[in-house]
């Protein structure tokens, strides 16, 4: 299990911070998605878009097989950060990390690391001038943040080796015994050696600083509906849409200091990754379910509702304004729910992270030998990640549009986006829009600054479009403060 975690995070198929577009891969090349996006891509980002078609003559929109991934990191190299996700995808995990290489990686996560995930299984929209829009999607989703102070770091990577830990618990033979560290210890000695051991231990909260960690992981079946609600001579018309969505929770986990700067944590994950939470916290668990661990189709551990609203407004024919708020709502957790508070760190018995799988930081904290002493409830409650939204746009004739726009999020919990973030980009079309290309600038959530670029091809009159995109070109020149990103779609029909 530990060595598969993030993989599943990749292929949650059955997922910065969560990713401004989602899977609208034609607004990931722009940096913005405001104005731009209409059909099922309009779910989760403004209903109101939903009142108006992209082609006229095209009443229905359907497409899978969407997705965009993108992966964070302020501290790491660019090689390294490719190896992580490519390298673990064709094996499963990475080679083996030597001890300095465990030092390296220690520091390098010990700043913020974000990772998004999102899959569009099934979308389709129906639109027309008379009656506006109604779309349904089924998407998985899954999202990582954190930012872990460097002795936490050390302690997930080099394990009872960290510095933190200065004896080693130590089986002679008969008992377990506390003896002060040492360089140069023999094999058979080194056999003995079954943890670390602290003589002046620290709490939980002192160790952390100001680390976090929130991830999440959902499947979501959007509805919505927009349409035409105003029209004044082709000089100012109003568009106003609703979305609703039914939330599927596959695993959850929010860590960090309280307000009170205590430290607090909360998760639940579907039986189907097979952590091994200790027997006694089992058995005393309300919310312990059983599973199947090769579960394809990840059974829930939470569910919850959201609701979207947004408007839209053109002015003139050429300029467009637009607003929403999206995800108000709330999850409820009720399988799996376990928590920890603070706690001495006294030993330790883990060997830490053997590659850069971050993902598997999880059995290392919550499991039954893990850093946290963890105790189940029944259900924990908690609000979605909801997000505001305006932007503008402005077309130059029929063959560009730019625009920008800003989002911030309205509260800090798992899947939120980790600050206020912008966007200004737009799109080139070329041959009768048979080929857009996408180009913009981006800051924020998380993120240093970014240069999104992709292009669309649009066929048969718009009855066929694939496109690719990239929330970040400068990854690919630059070894610095990295951003990986992508995002493709190749099975969007209308008609």
């Amino acid at each position: 299990m530990k060595r598969i975690l993030l993989p599943i995070f990749l292929f949650l198929t059955i997922s910065l911070q969560a990713q401004n577009e989602f899977i609208a891969y034609p607004a990931t090349g722009k940096g913005v998605a405001s104005t731009f996006v209409t059909d099922y891509h309009a779910l989760g980002i403004n209903p109101a878009n939903l009142g108006w078609q992209a082609y006229e003559n095209k009443k229905v929109t359907t497409g899978s097989s969407e997705f965009g991934i993108s992966m964070y990191s302020a501290s790491l190299a660019k090689d390294d950060l490719r190896q992580s996700i490519w390298g673990v995808i064709r094996s499963g995990s990475l080679d083996s990390l030597s001890e300095q290489e465990k030092l390296d990686a220690a520091q390098g996560f010990a700043d913020d690391f974000a990772f998004n995930f999102d899959y569009n299984m099934f979308g389709i929209a129906f639109q027309t001038e008379k009656f506006g829009g109604l779309a349904f999607s089924m998407r998985s989703r899954a999202t990582w943040a954190s930012g872990l102070s460097e002795d936490f770091s050390k302690m997930l990577f080099q394990g009872e080796s960290a510095d933190y830990f200065d004896q080693w618990s130590y089986f002679d033979g008969a008992d377990t015994v506390q003896i002060d560290k040492y360089e140069n210890m023999d094999a058979d000695s080194a056999a003995n050696v079954v943890g670390g051991h602290a003589s002046v231990p620290l709490r939980i909260s002192d160790i952390l600083g100001d680390t976090y960690l929130r991830l999440s992981m959902t499947r979501e079946y959007h509805l919505g509906y927009g349409r035409k609600i105003l029209n004044i001579d082709s000089v100012f018309t109003l568009y106003a849409g609703v979305g609703a969505k039914y939330i599927e929770g596959i695993a959850m986990m929010d860590m960090g200091l309280n307000d009170n700067g205590e430290f607090q944590l909360f998760s639940a994950f579907s039986p189907s990754f097979d952590l091994n939470y200790s027997p006694a916290a089992v058995a005393a668990n309300p919310s312990a379910i059983p599973g199947d661990p090769s579960n394809f189709w990840r059974k829930s551990v939470g569910q919850g509702f959201g609701l979207d609203f947004g408007v839209n407004v053109e002015l003139f024919n050429i300029l467009h304004v637009a607003a929403s708020v999206t995800n108000i709502g709330s999850m409820t957790w009720d399988g799996n729910v376990y928590t920890a508070g603070d706690s001495l760190v006294v030993s330790y018995s883990q060997d830490g992270l053997d590659d850069l799988n971050i993902a598997n930081s999880v059995p290392e904290l919550v499991e039954d030998s893990g850093l946290l002493q963890i105790s189940g409830q029944q259900e924990y409650k908690m609000t979605l990640p909801g997000t505001l939204r305006a932007g503008a746009s402005i077309e130059l004739g029929k063959i560009a549009e730019i625009g920008g726009e800003i989002i911030a999020p309205f509260n800090d919990v798992p899947g939120s986006i980790n600050g206020f973030a912008w966007g200004l980009g737009g799109d080139l079309r070329l041959m009768d829009r048979k080929i857009n290309l996408m180009a913009g600038v981006t800051g924020g959530g998380g993120y240093d600054l970014q240069v999104p670029l992709g292009i669309n091809f649009v066929l048969g009159g718009g009855t066929y479009e694939v496109g690719v995109a990239s929330r970040d070109a400068v990854t690919f020149f630059t070894q610095n403060k990295p951003t990986i990103s992508a995002a493709f779609g190749f099975a969007r029909v209308r008609f």
